[in-house]
């Protein structure tokens, strides 16, 4: 890669952390792109040649969270551990989002409403790419009795749900070490869908 063209993909995520952090510190709505350009100390013309509005900004976040997650899930599921093992690391994993990619994870979770309805139609279904991702490593788990037998698109997003509530709530400063809230929403899992 030349050095131009990574100078330019450095800005262009950049932007797009400085415009997380903002937005979810601020909200979607009260940031101006005059806001990032600030923060970074580039002009607006710099970001103008990435992204065309705000609004674009907020769909590559948006659209980067869910595709990072499936991508993650993926790589557990391509991993040694046992399919149940698989399972409760990918829901682990989603809670951990917001410690791990918090500023991402929660504009994603409280600002992708502010997309225009297009936009929240192909969020929408790229995140039902993640939970089919998802369904079918618990549907295998269901058909080798693992998993007792559940409808497994409704607790898959029930889940996916209440991992993605913990973004309303948990703060890294506060009394609560994310991965005891993992560990714990994970036994909450287990005891709600293992056969015995």
């Amino acid at each position: 890669m030349d050095e131009r063209r990574s100078v330019t993909i450095n800005r262009k995520a950049e932007i797009l952390a400085i415009a997380a952090r903002l937005f979810r510190e601020k909200g979607y709505t009260s940031v101006r792109l005059d806001d990032i350009t600030e923060e970074i100390g580039i002009t607006k013309p710099i970001i103008y040649y990435y992204f065309r509005a705000k609004e674009d900004i907020l769909f590559e976040i948006c659209m980067t969270q869910i595709i990072n997650l499936t991508n993650q899930a993926k790589a557990i599921a391509d991993s040694d551990l046992e399919l149940l093992d698989k399972i409760m690391k990918m829901f682990e994993n989603h809670v951990m989002q917001f410690h791990n990619n918090r500023d991402s994870a929660e504009t994603y979770l409280r600002e992708s409403a502010h997309l225009s309805l297009e936009r929240r139609k192909q969020v929408t279904e790229t995140l039902k790419l993640y939970e089919t991702f998802l369904r079918e490593h618990v549907d295998q788990a269901i058909d080798l009795g693992i998993i007792r037998p559940i409808n497994s698109k409704q607790v898959v997003r029930a889940i996916g749900g209440m991992c993605y509530a913990v973004g309303n709530w948990y703060s890294p400063e506060g009394s609560d070490d994310i991965r005891d809230i993992a560990a714990l929403y994970v036994d909450f899992i287990l005891h709600g869908i293992l056969c015995n």
